[in-house]
């Protein structure tokens, strides 16, 4: 089959061999070519920074933490901004399951150390840091980890972290930013990806997104972080800005509650391995402020976004969807495509409620390699078929629409459909439970329906869609996934070739 692109557009399907050979030639060898594969939900700029931050995944032990860290701090200047030591990515079950303290940052030095656990929702923190904090309070919705004598440990979760610790981190030029940014917009090509939708600040959208438009290698698609109310300002700047297939403002986001693995996500029912605690509501969702912020979005025009982990904030997150619906009708508008960002827990009994098909389930399968490991011990065997319920939600004629949250997991979409369809964690090991999918609805949640939610055209590979293409070099449809996985040839985004190893 021969695929001809002009303008951005699939102008031409013919049998091989008998389209004119001019312009730029892509030969796929033999591969099989599918719709171009979209992230739904990622940072684009938080991961391009974070990929020059130290990477403290998988550490194996408390001195391979340590060691990562001193490497890196031996490279640094003492003083100034670029005397930070930052670092991402850290697990405790990584190596066994004890948290770590600023006992651990001590072979750094005077410098600050800063390192985002691997959810973003914790941070730790050394005793630098935490003196230039002096005695601040935890906001609501955060905690300030302290030891048994009632001195911080260095760990602060939630809006302690976003709040108090990430507005004091130097940022990066913006000249340094755009060109991360860019490398990341390339890796994520290699990877199949054409279009992404991204979670960001107004402010990172203007200084870095924007000037470097023509020089992404996938389409951008924001969704504003910006959150708390009013929040007039930021958007407007947005909705200001030019808007096109390259970056384009698409809606806005809130946060309802925490992450499975601090146990800060929202549950109805306590944590099995720890009675008494049921995580907890952050931000709009603690404040009373939810109903009125989607009020808002959705009377401006805009696509909601809800952050919801925990079942206790699913059930919110779809409370929210109704009233937005209302909302919608008596304005006289279309409801709006709404995402509730996660969903890795849902009660049975709000299964149902993610019918409507405006309303998707914006999951990440990676996130299960990890979770996966844990949900035992966190959630208890009674409560398994309510993890990572893609099949449930299929069942009952739910949307999913899959992406990543990188830099908090891999981008790699052939992962995410391998997690998917296989129900398989970090280790191998089968997540009981009933969850898998067939690679034909994981395809379609990378595919077509992140495409809906980000309101990009349609593409099934058809004469006047956007050229936005994969090659792999296997059918996926007939790969054994438990032991296998197609491998990426060649992207295409907007009739150009954005990834090409050298198949000719």
């Amino acid at each position: 089959m021969d695929i001809r692109c002009d303008h951005g557009r699939i102008t031409a399907i013919e049998p091989a061999g008998s389209t004119d050979a001019t312009g730029e030639i892509l030969d796929g060898g033999g591969g099989v070519v599918l719709p171009g594969f979209v992230d739904t939900h990622l940072h684009l700029v938080l991961a391009a920074a974070a990929m020059e931050q130290v990477d403290l995944a998988r550490c194996t032990s408390r001195a391979d933490f340590e060691r990562r860290l001193a490497e890196r701090a031996a490279t640094l200047p003492t003083q100034g901004p670029d005397a930070w030591l930052l670092g991402h990515g850290w697990l405790e079950t990584d190596w066994g399951g004890d948290l770590p303290d600023r006992s651990w940052l001590e072979a750094c030095g005077d410098r600050p150390v800063v390192c985002f656990k691997h959810d973003h929702h914790a941070v730790l923190v050394n005793d630098v840091v935490l003196a230039m904090l002096g005695d601040a309070e935890a906001p609501p919705g955060g905690t300030i980890v302290k030891n048994a004598d009632s001195r911080p440990s260095g760990l602060l979760l939630e809006s302690a972290a976003w709040q108090l610790v990430n507005p004091i981190v130097p940022k990066p030029s913006i000249e340094n930013r755009r060109r991360t940014t860019i490398a990341a917009s390339r890796h994520l090509a290699s990877l199949g990806i054409t279009q992404v939708g991204t979670m960001t600040y107004a402010e990172d959208v203007i200084d870095v997104l924007d000037a470097i438009r023509d020089e992404l290698a996938v389409g951008v698609a924001v969704t504003m972080l910006d959150r708390t109310l009013p929040i007039d300002e930021p958007l407007g700047r947005l909705e200001a800005l030019e808007r096109d297939d390259r970056v384009r403002l698409v809606g806005c986001k809130a946060f309802l509650d925490g992450t499975l693995g601090s146990r800060t996500a929202a549950m109805l029912a306590d944590y099995a391995d720890r009675p008494g605690e049921r995580g907890m509501l952050v931000e709009l969702a603690e404040r009373g402020e939810l109903l009125d912020w989607i009020e808002f979005v959705v009377k401006r025009g805009w696509r909601p976004s809800m952050h919801a982990i925990g079942d206790a904030a699913a059930r919110l997150a779809l409370d929210a969807c109704d009233h937005a619906e209302r909302i919608a009708r008596e304005t006289g508008v279309a409801p709006p495509e709404i995402r509730i960002e996660h969903c890795q827990t849902v009660d049975p009994a709000d299964i149902p409620r993610f019918a409507p098909g405006n309303r998707h389930a914006s999951m990440q399968p990676t996130h299960m390699l990890d979770d996966g490991i844990t949900v035992e011990r966190s959630l208890g065997p009674e409560r398994l078929d309510a993890f990572f319920p893609f099949r449930a939600i299929r069942d009952a004629g739910g949307t999913l629409s899959f992406g990543s949250d990188w830099p908090i997991e891999t981008p790699d979409p052939i992962e995410g459909i391998r997690v998917a369809v296989t129900g398989r964690d970090r280790d191998g090991r089968v997540v009981p439970g009933e969850r898998t999918i067939d690679v034909a609805t994981a395809i379609e949640a990378y595919t077509t329906n992140p495409r809906r939610a980000l309101g990009l055209p349609s593409v099934a590979v058809r004469v006047g869609d956007p050229a936005d293409l994969v090659i792999l070099d296997r059918d996926p449809h007939t790969v054994d996934w438990m032991n296998e996985v197609p491998a990426v040839r060649a992207t295409i985004h907007a009739g150009r070739v954005t990834h090409d190893p050298g198949v000719r």
